[in-house]
């Protein structure tokens, strides 16, 4: 009997003396993974259907960088009952059709991201025709947000730039016309018989009719990229461009000039007979070609003004 309690006592005596083990799980420690997503573009200038011009469509921005801080501790850190120091930072540039997304770690219990996407400096360029023509130099303003993640679960920030110019917008502008004008000569070999004495010199007659010339425009308001004009001669050699889309002097960003030129020409430089002044026929001469002649002093062509005498000669002959 006596065997029998001692046993029992111990038994209650180990019983009594076992330590109650408590767990270190903390829901708060358990951690997944959320995805920061969206979408960056910037505005652009576009035609807007009735001669004028809007600055409201947009297109998309590649290679934008966008970031997320997660702190690793605090109320809304990845672990709130930890006391390290310090945030994990994840970062992602913008795809060609300028989205993002970025794999975050996160918790249950939530945690605060700070997400930003950067700003950045470039041109606030103009859509013609589904062409870009590049605009002027414009600063683009980033943007920041607070977003709080919980594991499991996904969040969008998007952000649309608008360009602050550093300078004027290219197409608040008025176009008007210009013309210019003149004549188109060639060289030809004269022959001159007075009485009985022959002389023989050069002289300079008009072109053939229909005989084309070229001007080229460093800018057109309209395209914001240089235009090619052409036109021909008439009987007289006389040319005209009219109708020459262009802006007001001192339109910042527009310096409107330009190159006017005939081309090579393949035909015969010919003999002008004259008996004293009066001019009697043509002989036809050696075949060759007259060269390209060009004239780039037409700087500065704005609206109403009208340049005449702007002639050019053939006046180099390349015999075949």
């Amino acid at each position: 009997m006596k065997k029998s309690l001692l046993v029992l006592s111990l038994a209650v005596a180990l019983v009594s003396c076992k330590k109650e083990k408590k767990s270190d799980f903390s829901a708060t420690d358990v951690t997944g993974t959320s995805v920061v997503k969206g979408n960056v573009n910037k505005n652009v200038i576009t035609p807007n259907g009735s001669g004028g011009w809007m600055n409201t469509s947009r297109i998309n921005m590649a290679g934008v960088n966008v970031t997320v801080k997660i702190n690793k501790s605090g109320v809304q850190g990845l672990y709130p009952n930890s006391t390290v120091a310090g945030a994990d930072v994840y970062s992602a540039t913008t795809d060609a059709n300028g989205n993002y997304a970025i794999s975050v770690r996160t918790n249950a219990q939530g945690v605060n991201a700070l997400i930003t996407i950067d700003g950045f400096a470039g041109t606030q360029d103009t859509i013609v025709n589904n062409v870009t023509k590049t605009g002027l130099y414009a600063t683009y303003f980033g943007t920041s947000t607070s977003r709080t993640l919980y594991m499991g679960q996904n969040t969008t920030f998007d952000h649309n730039f608008t360009a602050t110019n550093v300078s004027s917008n290219p197409n608040n502008v008025t176009i008007g016309s210009a013309i210019i004008t003149g004549s188109v000569s060639m060289n030809l070999v004269r022959k001159t018989v007075t009485g009985t004495v022959t002389a023989m010199s050069t002289t300079n007659l008009a072109v053939p009719a229909n005989t084309t010339v070229w001007m080229s425009f460093d800018k057109d308001p309209g395209q914001l990229a240089p235009k090619l004009y052409s036109t021909v001669t008439n009987a007289a050699g006389v040319y005209t461009f009219s109708n020459i889309a262009t802006v007001a002097l001192g339109t910042t960003g527009f310096n409107q000039d330009a190159t006017i030129w005939i081309a090579d020409y393949a035909t015969s430089r010919d003999t002008a007979n004259y008996n004293g002044t009066t001019f009697i026929n043509i002989t036809t001469g050696l075949p060759g070609v007259f060269n390209k002649t060009t004239n780039a002093s037409q700087t500065g062509v704005y609206s109403t003004e009208i340049r005449n005498a702007v002639n050019l000669n053939y006046g180099v002959f390349t015999p075949n």
